[in-house]
């Protein structure tokens, strides 16, 4: 798959036949893999090219950040999620106040006319743009006729689970919940933060559970607790746990995101390092003595140990 960082900077000249998709996709739940899927089944079937186009940041980011969710999903990791999908190209929009203040007809013509040939336009069903968000399925469909009448316009549907529609928001409220689990299940995999390891106080180390401490984190974090985790660096995993909260034994005030990498012993500072929440093992207490909490950690790392054994043998 082509990441393209900032669509709509280089003209190729070219305008290959395109099946696209446009959105924010935070998250890139099952709802929206489904319009994912269905673009680039779409693209197959007319022998063309699937293009999804996202924004980065996320809009409200720019236009409303007081009221802005925190991020699910980066840009990197959207990209591994769709390549795995078998998109063809994924182009970032790069977001500001002067793209929002573009009517929606100057926004298609700027970012898709230019670009592509658009046979095949797939859209999530509240998806708008364009200066106060006037732009909606009614406009790109006008925007074909005018452009090329013998292509399509579809509203996918939302879909979802026993739990409800899959939602971004609904997702979030899971991860502040500790709900790791119900989370992986709209999201169709775990939940993965991403961020650097840092210099912590060591003190995990001291107690016998060394940890790697996350840092330059751009991601919601879920909520306090101890949880069955697994860490990605390089492309490697590793069976790990991680604690999220203030250490409270301790009194301290920070928040903090510290992991127990099993089996695991060698020099990762400022690497680049993802965790992916698996479940959740506890929530956070306030022991009465180090003796307590280190024989509550090694209870933890057991529970944890069982849990990546059962998600092997079910592989």
């Amino acid at each position: 798959m082509e990441l393209i960082d900032n669509w709509g900077q280089q003209a190729t000249g070219s305008r290959p036949r395109t099946v696209v998709t446009l959105g924010v996709f935070d998250g890139l739940h099952l709802g929206h893999q489904g319009i994912i899927y269905s673009v680039v089944k779409s693209a197959a079937k007319l022998k063309a090219q699937s293009l999804v186009l996202t924004f980065d940041p996320h809009p409200l980011q720019i236009l409303a950040k007081n009221v802005a969710p925190p991020l699910l999903t980066t840009v990197q990791q959207k990209a591994e999620v769709m390549a795995a999908l078998d998109l063809n190209r994924l182009g970032v929009l790069r977001f500001t106040r002067e793209m929002a203040a573009i009517e929606p007809l100057i926004f298609l013509n700027l970012y898709l006319t230019k670009f592509i040939e658009p046979v095949a336009v797939l859209l999530g069903p509240d998806f708008s743009f364009g200066k106060d968000a006037r732009g909606d399925a009614k406009t790109i469909r006008a925007w074909l006729h005018a452009n090329n009448p013998k292509a399509s316009l579809t509203v996918v549907e939302s879909i979802g689970n026993e739990q409800g529609i899959f939602a971004s928001s609904q997702i979030r409220q899971n991860l502040r919940d500790g709900l790791v689990e119900n989370a992986a299940l709209a999201l169709g995999r775990f939940y993965r933060l991403t961020g650097r390891v840092v210099h912590g106080l060591a003190r995990g180390r001291q107690l016998g559970f060394p940890t790697a401490n996350l840092g330059q984190i751009k991601q919601l974090i879920p909520g306090l607790g101890v949880y069955a985790t697994r860490v990605v660096i390089e492309g490697i995993t590793y069976d790990s746990m991680t604690s999220i909260g203030y250490n409270p034994t301790f009194r301290e005030k920070m928040q903090t995101v510290e992991t127990n990498i099993f089996d695991f012993d060698h020099f990762i500072y400022n690497r680049e390092l993802s965790i992916d929440f698996v479940a959740r093992l506890r929530t956070m207490v306030n022991f009465n003595s180090v003796g307590q909490l280190v024989c509550q950690l090694e209870q933890d790392k057991e529970m944890a140990r069982r849990l990546h054994n059962r998600l092997k043998q079910k592989k």
